[in-house]
């Protein structure tokens, strides 16, 4: 036995020997925890709390918040469509103490994405395996004041076994797919990035205020963890500490476990958007004020039993159906959605010359309610979230039937903006936050398949953003429709290589292919594109509107024939 104060074996360290693991398995029990012998002194600075868990069998780690936006994207192979506005929170955390791989070779998602970050010698990831038992532990301050905020909890990466198939929804999902598995395989690791419950938002944190206030936040998977950790926390904390808040994750269906290196990888997400002042916008990102704490059981520690582990929250989460589809005063869904397709006929009466030179396509929803639906067909559902509908239009799957099909395919079917003097892309839809259908939404372009938001810059403006606001196209359909009931209510947004004019039917939108600004991500022309729009949270409920509730915009690819080689 070791002697008092220290562990059998030091914690940051990888067994891959046949040996050491028979050695590992004895000393972790059965759900891969450490044994220690009294108490090491815990880090000068450590919490009470943390003392306090150390002193009683557990072992606690500190981590560090950091942030993901367009300055990190630009170095990764993909940036999961995120919303450019404001940097996205993540919680790196060191790896489990006695983390390895006996099954199958393992390598962390934030080597894949270079997204790891190394203190000393030790990688330190915001996607983490997590054995039975442990729990995630974040303190600090709620966002300063914004539109909106939220902590969400995701089932990250998952190993599919040999012989696995996705199930696409439809055609139009199969870009979303993971991919198959042969039987000779022993499986191959997907990023599935699935919503697993309700996120903690500004509207349903408990907490003195939703912004800047102090809090507690208790990520778990199973009901004894947390239990444990809200214990100390409350005998613990000092008294301005703040209220504690939990986030579960469904441990009994998910893939718990540190050592076999097919076990599912789990991500914490915070997202922000519209920081009302711009001071506390750049001194919340400038001075991290959160703070992460992994704790993990050893041997003194029962183990949770399978009872304790948190069900799956399908069909139990928060409810977006309010029985009314979407509307407005004096004007009815099917109002919108006429006004959507006059529109469209307004834009092709006027620029289009034949049935050859343009393309219409309706957008789509990457998930109906939450992410359970991805993980049941094998999708990537690319972080999504109940408080929001994530829209998505694109002619990728279009252009990749002409490539796969050799059919003489029109050039507006190709999912790329040329510096063709005629080619656009128009996307008509609702102003979902004047509908009073979310509280605000946006629209943004981005390349495919990395995904990563294009820099943009609006007519009128000179510096360059990432996303059209609800506030930039407002009113943008009313020279097109200056007497439909529903023009007030609709946007249109024209994408252009060219110079947008003094004056525009539209809201038109250069994309460049070059920029000055450094942090700035320029869209290549031969880069295939998507759009993505988003709503948060309906006025009046805790959650996203519903799917079936909300009229989806559409987009028009204009390029006329003439001035490609192709030719239907």
């Amino acid at each position: 036995r070791p002697p008092p104060g220290q562990c059998s074996i030091q914690p940051g360290r990888s067994f891959a020997l046949a040996s050491v693991s028979v050695i590992m398995r004895l000393l972790l029990g059965t759900f891969g925890a450490m044994v220690c012998v009294g108490t090491a002194a815990p880090p000068s600075g450590f919490p009470a709390w943390a003392e306090a868990m150390q002193q009683d069998g557990y072992i606690v780690q500190e981590g560090v918040y950091g942030y993901l936006g367009t300055k990190e994207c630009r170095n990764m192979d993909t940036c999961f469509a995120l919303n450019p506005s404001t940097p996205y929170g993540l919680i790196y955390l060191p790896p489990h103490p006695f983390e390895s791989a006996e099954y199958i070779n393992y390598t962390n998602a934030c080597a894949r994405h270079n997204l790891c970050k190394t203190v000393g010698k030790t990688t330190w990831s915001p996607m983490w395996r997590v054995a039975r038992g442990e729990s995630i532990i974040l303190t600090g301050l709620t966002p300063p004041n914004s539109t909106y905020w939220s902590f969400e909890n995701y089932l990250f990466s998952r190993f599919q076994t040999r012989g696995f198939r996705p199930r696409p929804q439809d055609a139009s999902h199969r870009m979303l797919s993971c991919p198959r598995v042969p039987l000779w395989s022993k499986g191959k690791r997907c990023d599935l990035f699935a919503g697993v419950n309700d996120p903690l938002n500004f509207q349903t944190i408990n907490a003195t205020s939703p912004f800047n206030s102090p809090f507690i936040l208790v990520i778990s998977w199973d009901a004894d963890a947390e239990a444990a950790a809200s214990r100390y926390l409350s005998l613990h904390s000092h008294a301005n500490a703040g209220t504690i808040n939990y986030l579960r994750n469904p441990g009994a269906v998910l893939r718990l476990g540190v050592t076999r290196g097919d076990e599912d990888e789990f991500l914490n997400m915070l997202r922000v958007e519209g920081i009302k002042d711009e001071a506390a916008r750049k001194a919340f990102y400038t001075h991290v004020p959160l703070s992460a704490f992994r704790v993990t059981p050893t041997t003194q520690v029962p183990a949770p039993s399978d009872a304790a582990l948190w069900p799956s929250f399908e069909g139990h989460l928060r409810t977006r159906w309010t029985g009314r589809s979407e509307a407005a005063p004096g004007v009815t869904t099917e109002d919108l959605r006429d006004g959507l397709r006059q529109l469209q006929r307004a834009v092709l009466k006027k620029h289009s010359r034949s049935l050859f030179d343009h393309t219409a396509f309706a957008f789509k929803a990457w998930v109906n309610d939450s992410g359970y639906e991805c993980i049941e067909r094998g999708e990537r559902c690319q972080g999504d979230c109940r408080d929001t509908v994530y829209a998505y239009g694109t002619l990728v799957p279009q252009e990749v039937l002409c490539n796969v099909t050799h059919f003489p395919c029109k050039p507006a079917r190709k999912s790329e903006l040329s510096s063709h003097p005629s080619d656009t892309i128009y996307v008509f839809g609702v102003n979902h936050q004047r509908t009073r259908h979310a509280i605000y939404s946006s629209l943004t372009m981005y390349d495919y398949p990395r995904l990563a938001s294009a820099s943009i810059r609006i007519m009128g403006r000179e510096k360059e953003q990432f996303t059209v606001r609800n506030e930039d196209y407002a009113d943008s359909a009313l020279a097109l429709l200056p007497k439909h009931p529903a023009a007030p209510f609709l946007y249109a947004v024209k994408y252009t290589r060219s110079k947008c004019q003094a004056q525009e039917e539209v809201l038109c939108v250069e994309v460049p292919v070059e920029s000055q600004d450094p942090e700035a991500i320029p869209l290549p022309v031969e880069a295939e594109l998507a759009f993505i729009e988003r709503m948060y949270l309906k006025p009046g409920m805790k959650t996203g509107p519903a799917l079936a509730e909300t009229v989806l915009p559409s987009m028009l690819h204009i390029r006329r024939i003439f001035e490609d080689s192709i030719v239907v």
